[in-house]
């Protein structure tokens, strides 16, 4: 016969059972269709844009499957009903929600079958031309995201460029769409007759194309339009095919995509994949919603302001005054005096004052030996500006060795130049700092990028100093790299200053926790006092017991136990306020958050209580545990618990409710909302909340929000508020996740 308890607790267990069901059932279904697999451009470009959206801005769980008909390879029409075939046998037992094919050979195929394979399914077409599906693909619940090319404007861009272009070079591959499109190409190309020629390479293999494009007559222009197989059946990737066009081409190269940009194409009004699958996906998130796909009108995403690779304009000589109106140029690199100008303005300083000697004896030498001293003269100059910057300098070959230090830093090391040349340089650095220090300076000089590395070089009286080391590459007159140039500056105090702020900072929470104290003082003496009245109680009965003459073992027994439970409930309230109010170092571990809320929502219950405010913890299934310090973070939701309760101070027309949500995001961050009935937080306030010194309440010091926003910074998360639409207020407080499996709370 079930008991009592087992009754009260079978409607939990079943509300618990049947919210895990319902949860099993809410993850939504979606099946991307590819045409040539996720990984060719530019369909790899438009699909990760697309899932990362939708994963990220769904707000729930997805179950997204995907296929590829691999249609570069397999483009014979008699291997459609084979995969047809297949894809009935998978889906007998996986229905999407929602069917979104990449690209137009599987926009054709999925409206040539869709109502074989999945008749209730959304659609959502995108990555392809309008012009390549039918007329009836949009008839029951379907919806498209995609382009209109204008292929006319890829010539406009390109006699912008060269006016006097007399013949394009048109790249296509050999599979039935790109078929299909180069008789699209050649109709509106007809507008150009008479003033460009157009040589089609559609029917040859790659290398020929390779051979053809390095020998092209002058004033040609090469147009990249899509390149997925070549006419000996080779695929390819257009990425990797655009770089080898590029690397023999003798004539500069355009194409349609902006992903593109910065592989070898010059630029112009480029079709952007990326915002295309960016939208799709947003349009794909609301039909996942609800919405019918047939209430979204086709989105036609077209090319941003012209965009240009300033490599390809200097290498094809192409001014910068022929590029259209609003023209954005990327990958610009710095001229030599950008790079140089204070060194040149020094040098030029140092120079002026041996001018005339520089003049006399270039009169008395031959042509010669005047060029060799004139170069000893300039070596000299540059020493002089470096040996009295105040900073410490130093120079590298093309073989990452160093090949000068100015006095400050032979000073600063009190080492000879001899012995920091080359490699020695690297004696000084502290042995814990070497190996990274060296790792980054070797990736550096391999990708030619600038760098800044931090590391404690030995001083020359063996004290090792923090040192901020700042290097770029540098380029002869004709772009060549040639090696770095680099600057140190002693960081040491600025470090300490930074150790100190963050001492402070510590101190400033520690108060800040002393402060919620004073605040609850009359909740933490209930819980104290309860215990203690109980204990009282108890001893006292056992000493009437014994002086009656009563006492029975049994009695007495019971008196005992009573009082060793109140005597540990005392304990735990001491052992939580004193672990609370703490003030120690950092001790960042493993802590499930749910345990941890608990735990602060133990210590202001009493509060609570007294105020007539409710409060509600929910844990949506298991959260992932996160890596912090306990005291901190309990800190924060002791603030945030704290204003909850003071917001709904003044609310007398509806319930006083706190609810603390704790909930995964994604598979990387854990989400912690606190939420209030109170009145919300007044808009022009929001954006100061939390300032330090800023407050809403009359008797608040403003420090509570700035130390928890401090708090939450330094565990890598962030936190925000935000007004709820049915009134109140929500604070979000979003920590990184540590890896592994979700455990409850």
């Amino acid at each position: 016969m079930m008991t009592w308890v087992g009754l009260a607790l079978f409607p939990l267990l079943l509300l618990w059972v049947t919210a895990g069901a319902a949860a099993a059932v809410e993850a939504k279904r979606v099946l991307v269709v590819h045409s040539f697999g996720s990984t060719a451009p530019p369909f790899t470009t438009h699909s990760t844009a697309f899932e990362a959206t939708l994963t990220k801005e769904l707000g729930e769980r997805v179950d997204l499957d995907e296929v590829s008909l691999d249609m570069a390879r397999y483009a014979q029409p008699d291997m459609e009903m084979p995969f047809v075939q297949f894809l009935l046998m998978r889906l007998t037992k996986w229905q999407p929600d929602l069917v979104v094919p990449i690209g137009a050979p599987a926009g054709r195929f999925v409206s040539k079958y869709r109502h074989q394979l999945f008749p209730d399914a959304p659609i959502v077409y995108t990555g392809m031309d309008r012009r390549v599906l039918p007329e009836n693909a949009f008839e029951h619940n379907a919806t498209f995201v995609g382009e209109h090319f204008d292929f006319s404007s890829l010539i406009k861009d390109i006699l912008q460029l060269q006016p006097d272009t007399n013949n394009v070079v048109v790249v296509l591959g050999a599979t039935p769409l790109e078929r299909f499109w180069r008789e699209e190409f050649w109709k509106e190309f007809q507008q150009y007759n008479g003033r460009v020629s157009f040589t089609w390479l559609d029917g040859l293999p790659f290398d020929e194309m390779l051979k053809r494009v390095a020998t092209l007559p002058e004033r040609s222009f090469i147009l990249l339009t899509l390149l997925i197989r070549d006419a000996s059946g080779v695929t390819h990737n257009q990425d990797e095919a655009l770089q080898q066009l590029r690397a023999v081409a003798n004539a500069p190269i355009n194409g349609l995509f902006e992903q593109q940009l910065g592989l070898g194409i010059v630029g112009g009004h480029l079709y952007q994949a990326e915002v295309e699958g960016t939208e799709s996906a947003r349009i794909a998130i609301k039909i996942l919603k609800g919405a019918p796909a047939s209430s979204f009108p086709p989105l036609f995403i077209g090319p941003r302001a012209p965009r240009y690779d300033w490599r390809e304009l200097q290498r094809w000589k192409i001014p910068e005054a022929r590029l259209p109106s609003g023209s954005v140029v990327a990958f610009r690199q710095p001229t030599t005096w950008d790079r140089y100008r204070w060194w040149i303005l020094g040098a030029l300083g140092a120079g002026l004052v041996q001018a005339a000697l520089i003049v006399r004896l270039a009169l008395d030498v031959v042509t010669r030996r005047r060029s060799e001293r004139a170069l000893r003269e300039s070596e000299s100059r540059f020493r002089i500006v470096a040996d009295s910057a105040p900073v410490l300098i130093w120079m590298a070959g093309v073989d990452t060795l160093r090949t000068f230090f100015n006095k400050p830093w032979l000073v600063f090391t009190g080492r000879t130049l001899e012995q920091q040349m080359g490699n020695g340089w690297a004696e000084g650095v502290h042995p814990d700092d070497l190996g990274a220090c060296l790792k980054q300076y070797l990736e550096a000089f391999d990708s030619h990028q600038p760098f800044v590395l931090q590391y404690r070089l030995r001083r020359h009286d063996g004290e090792y100093r923090w040192i901020s080391d700042s290097g770029v590459p540098r380029y002869d007159e004709q772009g060549q790299f040639t090696g770095y140039i680099g600057s140190c500056s002693d960081i040491t105090d600025r470090l300490r200053a930074d150790h100190e702020a963050e001492s402070l900072r510590q101190s400033l929470a520690h108060v800040s926790r002393l402060a919620i104290m004073g605040e609850l003082t009359a909740a933490i003496v209930h819980e104290i006092s309860q215990p203690l009245t109980v204990i009282l109680s108890n001893a006292q009965a056992g000493l009437r017991s014994i002086g009656a003459g009563k006492a029975q073992l049994t009695t007495l027994g019971e008196i005992l136990s009573d009082i060793v439970a109140a005597d540990a409930r005392a304990n735990q309230v001491v052992r939580n306020l004193r672990s609370l109010f703490a003030k120690g170092k950092i001790d960042n571990q493993p802590l499930r958050l749910g345990a941890l809320i608990q735990d602060v929502v133990s210590v202001v219950a009493r509060d609570a209580q007294m105020r007539n405010v409710s409060i509600r913890v929910d844990l949506a299934g298991p959260v992932p545990a996160v890596s912090g310090d306990r005291v901190q973070l309990q800190q924060v939701m002791l603030n945030l618990l704290v204003n909850a309760f003071d917001a709904l101070a003044g609310v007398v027309d509806r319930p006083r409710e706190v609810t603390v949500r704790v909930r995964p995001l994604g598979a990387d961050e854990v989400q912690v909302d606190v939420s209030d009935t109170g009145p919300g937080i007044a808009t022009e306030a929001l954006e100061s909340l939390f300032e330090s010194f800023v407050t809403t309440k009359a008797s608040g010091m403003g420090m509570g929000l700035s130390v928890s926003r401090s708090i939450v910074r330094a565990h890598e998360g962030r936190i925000w508020a935000e007004n709820n639409t049915e009134g109140g207020a929500t604070f979000h407080v979003v920590l990184p996740a540590l890896s592994g499996a979700g455990q409850p709370g």
